[in-house]
């Protein structure tokens, strides 16, 4: 029996469709007038309006064309929130009614920020394109929570998409002061193709009702104008209308809250059973679609893994779109879809995954060597998009917290350090096993050690905020796979320099790294306190030489006296102001200026589980020293810090003050280590801490390559 998931069109129920074989009638007819105005005003719910509901013989293209080009004029300024390939397609449509449209665009599986949607807006637009569910990505929009922005400092109008969220979310189109919203039948509603639903404000009419309009079949003030009369424009398509009645009545029998929280199960429940078939989910899960689920393959075959579930399981499932098209499948669950059809679905993708695999593998015994096919490389251009394999890789390897996808989501989110065309590169065997991952980026040389000019960017992995990062290869094959994908990115970008930074220089991989033409470049060390040496308070002070022991001794006397420690987690309300002094002090100590306050407490918040913000504060209530940490389950990071110098009434140094709840938080927590970065060297060995030496590893230029294969 067929399995049709599909993005749409989707499965239409037997009854439905039966319904579609009655007569015609006219569409002049008091039969059809009453017909039309009863299953309008029906729809009304779904999109929670008052508004009369339009009903245009087109596909969604032409009910988002119909609001283009009915309230949209040429010059007007227009402002486009894209997720994907259909918020891309309605600013086409904008634009080609003359409208001057900027961008406001997050990677593909991704969703841009409310706070920057709210400051674009505020520059001044007339109107606003959003998609609610973005069919290519599998993306749904926080659409409440971005009208209430916008609300709040514009007035301009919001166009919004519905096309696949119409029938499985809530939209609630007057409680949110929306203009247009576009939907259609052949969707969650679960309806043959045919018909447009669009509703239109009170305004939105008058504007499309003005001298200026661009449309005429797909005009929206005719369409109200003939609403008023229980008719439409033009010929209807009529059949879809008889379906439409039957389709609704299925709805309200249900209950439309029920059937919202249906869709939101099944679709929970298909990304449940991908992530055990070891499949990517792309979206963050606050994001995902309640009627698509967009899946990353670990093989970019996905128009063969289609041709498989066709003819092999009669599973029918949609392709990516655009750059997508190769590595992405897209399982449609909207509609009265089974639970059970998603999960056959899911385990039939799984098995013509292991089909198209086993076309690759050769007869007989496996080929050694450099030429057996044993590793297969990919990229995704979003942290979003890695799975939880990652994480084991990163858990297997012993790397920190900086390898791990929560960091590299929030670093990519709210860069502290400019970096820009992020790709990961992850290499798997022909099983489908992680083997080697590197996060790269297009970045600058903060700390001149580099040899970059000016503005010159390199392409590096990671960021350079990372004090310690590992080379995230099980083995020597697994990291010359990486290499050769790292150096075709270095190539595909022209980078005048690639390679790995921060990395631990007496790791067994970088003597690998170096036999391959890599060249090695010392950077500044990072600091580790092993808790061996400072098991607690007496044994730590006596392992330091006596004068530092006796001066530390006085330090802490007067510091418990005139302060005291605090530890914050990432929602601490009075975050920023913190930061404000770790903004100060790596400005008056010549560092870059990396800690914009506001930025650097995006980035903490949603990074979130990890973060331990360590304050000093006087008995007065004055922060005198902030220290920015993150806890993992065997070591502590001490990542970036700043106090207050020169005052003299203190009687005691805060940094000292600020070192020492570091380590109380060491004890505390059990961990193993305290490991920090670099700068105060001297205090630093004062302190018991040892260096280690972090490199560069500089990949081999294209020509060097070139002479080394002659």
């Amino acid at each position: 029996m067929r399995n049709y998931r599909v993005t749409g069109p989707v499965e239409v129920p037997e009854s439905t469709l039966r319904r579609m074989t009655e007569r015609m009638i006219s569409h002049r007819s008091a039969e059809f007038r009453s017909r039309l105005a009863e299953v309008t005003h029906r729809l009304g719910p779904l999109f929670g309006t008052r508004q009369p509901v339009l009903a245009l013989t087109c596909s969604g293209t032409g009910g988002l064309e119909a609001a283009a080009a009915s309230v949209l004029r040429p010059g007007d300024r227009v402002l486009s929130v894209q997720l994907g390939y259909f918020g891309e397609r309605f600013a086409e449509i904008a634009e080609h009614h003359g409208a001057v449209v900027d961008v406001l665009a997050a990677p593909w599986g991704r969703v841009p920020g409310t706070a920057e949607l709210a400051t674009r807006i505020a520059e001044g637009y007339d109107a606003v394109l959003l998609t609610h569910s973005e069919t290519s990505t599998g993306v749904l929009a926080p659409l409440r929570e971005w009208a209430r922005a916008i609300r709040a400092v514009s007035d301009c109008l919001i166009l919004v998409d519905v096309v696949s969220s119409l029938g499985a979310a809530e939209i609630a189109f007057d409680e949110l002061g929306l203009d247009v919203a576009v939907g259609v039948t052949q969707k969650a509603l679960a309806c043959p193709p045919g018909l447009s639903l669009v509703v239109a404000s009170e305004r939105a009419l008058a504007r499309a009702a003005a001298p200026g309009a661009g449309g005429y079949y797909l005009s929206l003030a005719r369409a109200a104008e003939h609403a008023e009369q229980d008719t439409t424009t033009y010929t209807p398509a009529l059949s879809v209308v008889y379906a439409l009645e039957a389709a609704v009545a299925d709805i309200e029998r249900e209950g439309i809250e029920r059937v919202w929280q249906r869709h939101a199960h099944t679709a929970a429940r298909c990304r449940a059973r991908a992530r055990e078939q070891g499949l990517t989910v792309i979206p963050a899960e606050a994001h995902c679609s309640p009627t698509v689920t967009a899946l990353r393959l670990p093989v970019p075959e996905a128009e063969a893994v289609r041709e498989v579930l066709a003819a092999d399981h009669d599973v029918w499932v949609s392709s990516g779109r655009g750059p997508w098209k190769n590595d992405v499948l897209r399982i449609g669950h909207m509609g009265p879809a089974e639970p059970a059809e998603v999960d056959a679905c899911v385990t039939a993708i799984g098995a013509a995954l292991r089909t198209v695999r086993g076309r690759h593998e050769p007869p007989g015994p496996a080929p050694t060597g450099a030429g057996a096919p044993t590793l297969t490389s990919r990229s995704v251009g979003s942290a979003d998009e890695l799975g939880p394999e990652w994480d084991g890789l990163v858990a297997e390897l012993d790397a920190p917290v900086f390898n791990t996808r929560a960091f590299l989501r929030a670093y990519e989110h709210h860069p502290v350090q400019r970096i820009t065309d992020p790709q990961y590169l992850e290499i798997r065997r022909d099983t489908g096993e992680l083997v080697a991952v590197a996060p790269t980026y297009r970045q600058g040389d903060p700390l001149g050690l580099l040899g970059l000019a000016e503005g010159e960017q390199a392409l590096l992995s990671p960021m350079w905020h990372s004090p310690d990062t590992r080379l995230l290869a099980t083995d020597e094959e697994a990291l010359d796979a990486l290499q050769q994908a790292f150096g075709a990115r270095a190539a595909e970008l022209d980078a005048p320099l690639w390679g790995f930074v921060n990395v631990s220089a007496d790791a067994h991989l970088v003597k690998v790294l170096e036999s391959r033409g890599f060249r090695r470049k010392t950077l500044v060390p990072r600091w580790t306190l092993r808790r061996e040496d400072a098991p607690d308070r007496q044994s730590y002070l006596a392992g330091m030489r006596k004068s530092t022991s006796h001066d530390y001794k006085r330090q802490l006397r007067r510091y418990e006296e005139r302060a005291v420690g605090l530890v914050h987690r990432a929602d601490y309300d009075g975050l920023v102001p913190l930061l404000e002094l770790v903004a100060a002090s790596a400005a008056r100590t010549g560092s870059p200026k990396y800690y914009d306050p506001l930025k650097l407490a995006e980035f903490l918040r949603e990074l979130d589980g990890p973060v331990r913000v360590v304050e000093v504060r006087s008995h007065e209530g004055e922060t005198l020293a902030v220290g920015i940490c993150f806890l993992e389950e065997n070591r502590l990071q001490a990542w970036a810090g700043g106090y207050i110098r020169g005052r003299e009434d203190l009687k005691f140094s805060p940094y000292y003050a600020l070192w020492w709840e570091i380590v109380e938080l060491m004890w505390r927590s059990g961990v193993e280590t305290i490991e920090c970065g670099r700068l105060n060297e001297t205090f630093k060995e004062k302190m018991l801490l040892i260096p280690q030496e972090l490199v560069a590893m500089i990949g081999p230029s294209p020509d060097e390559n070139l002479t080394k294969e002659n």
